[in-house]
């Protein structure tokens, strides 16, 4: 309406001009009226477009708004994770994941003492509509920084697609494309060295998933990575494990395949399930003479794995829960180079209990070697765990264990002592934006 009075404050003086009819004293006065009423909001309106940015970030208690936004679009989200152990061992494990506590004990002799278990730095943040980057890095045991994934993963590709490129861990079985601050226990698994590698089955490669559109949750998923590992080498004072990928460089990729489903049973229970096999060229290993054995021999991994929840919906009268989770893989290597073909393999199960509403109480069987092979002597380990998770960012962990090696190998050194116990008191807290975890 003002700006209707406005136009015609302007237009009708230029058309008195033209016209020998003047324009009636009350319209001019009312229209004299409304000019003068705009005039300090517009004034007010200039001044705050005029502010400098100094008033703005004085006015919002910090820089202006607009910088904030671009700031923040330009940053990843950043986090730090720490896992800390004071722990004891009797003698080297027999089986080491890369991301284990190592207190550096030799064959035959204990050792105590605390170590750094792992630091990781995570990045993570959406390019554009098309990608999302995602960079974990880590130091494990305080060797030396390494990449432990990097990353970029599709945010629309149709027909229910999504590719993920760059270096990173594989889909195969549940427990090895996680990271260790998801782990229930301070050790990883058995079958994860022995079968998966000493830093799991990870690498530059790509993989390619598909969601089936059915009425419970389905993903197929298809890899391929460049897998490098050398031999065993025997001659090393702590036992070593001989690969099962990585053994032709980079002259064949590694292939591996995953089938996930999930099942929402009932408001408390859901079931998770998956089958993997994967696909390559073991290194094998070299004697303590240096002769090489086992190189280059066909290699192939059927894995399974389950994982069953219990949570009431209404947590109002308690904290309680219960996970039980296991997982199995079966190895064949074909015969060459002086070994003949055979199996071998693993499996461990485990269940964990929240007991109440910050304390949970695990237990879990390790057994691998069933059936033995050459390169895979019968290993059983016990473990149980006792944590205490002040919050989802921040825990203190209990873990005991005793592991038993039976010396069946045909190839690899005898172990002595056969019974190794060992208690680790971990202390694990992260700082900063840290992405949703798989479930």
């Amino acid at each position: 309406m003002k700006l209707a009075l406005l136009f015609l404050a302007v237009a009708l003086p230029a058309a008195a001009q033209q016209s020998d009819a003047g324009v009636p004293d009350d319209l001019q006065k009312e229209l004299e009226k409304a000019i003068q009423a705009d005039r300090p909001a517009a004034q007010a309106g200039q001044g705050r477009q005029q502010a400098p940015p100094a008033a703005i970030a004085q006015s919002t208690g910090g820089a202006p708004q607009t910088l904030l936004r671009g700031a923040q679009s330009l940053n990843p989200d950043f986090s730090v994770i720490l896992d800390g152990d004071f722990g004891y061992q009797r003698r080297a494990p027999q089986l080491l994941s890369g991301d284990d506590p190592n207190l550096f004990a030799e064959p035959a002799r204990h050792a105590l003492g605390f170590t750094a278990q792992e630091v990781e730095l995570a990045f993570s943040a959406i390019v554009d509509p098309y990608f999302k980057g995602e960079v974990y890095l880590t130091i494990p045991n305080l060797e030396g920084i390494e990449v432990e994934e990097a990353f970029a993963t599709t945010t629309s590709l149709p027909w229910n697609l999504q590719v993920k490129a760059g270096s990173f861990r594989s889909a195969f079985g549940r427990q090895n494309g996680q990271h260790l601050h998801m782990q229930d226990f301070t050790r990883r698994p058995l079958i994860n060295a022995a079968f998966l590698g000493a830093d799991g089955m990870r690498g530059p490669g790509v993989q390619v998933s598909w969601l089936a559109p059915l009425p419970f949750f389905l993903t197929l998923s298809g890899e391929a990575f460049s897998l490098r590992d050398g031999p065993a080498d025997l001659s090393q004072a702590t036992p070593q494990i001989v690969p099962s990928f990585g053994g032709d460089n980079s002259a064949h990729p590694t292939l591996a395949a995953e089938a996930k489903a999930f099942f929402p049973v009932s408001e408390t229970w859901s079931l998770t399930s998956g089958l993997s096999f994967a696909s390559g060229k073991s290194s094998g290993l070299l004697l303590a003479d240096g002769t090489p054995v086992g190189a280059n021999r066909d290699s192939q991994l059927y894995g399974a794995d389950v994982y069953l929840k219990w949570k009431p919906v209404n947590v109002a009268q308690g904290y309680q829960s219960l996970a039980f989770q296991a997982e199995a893989i079966f190895r064949h290597m074909s015969g060459g180079d002086g070994i003949q073909d055979e199996w071998d393999g693993g499996a461990y199960a485990q269940i964990v209990a929240q007991f109440a509403r910050r304390w949970f109480l695990g237990i879990r069987g390790d057994a691998i070697g069933i059936p033995s092979s050459s390169v895979l002597p019968r290993t059983q380990r016990i473990g149980g765990s006792l944590t205490f998770q002040g919050s989802e960012f921040s825990r203190v962990r209990l873990y005991v264990e005793a592991e038993h090696a039976d010396n069946s190998s045909a190839l690899l050194p005898m172990v002595n002592p056969q019974w190794a116990p060992a208690a680790f008191l971990q202390l694990e807290y992260s700082i900063g934006a840290h992405g949703a975890h798989p479930y």
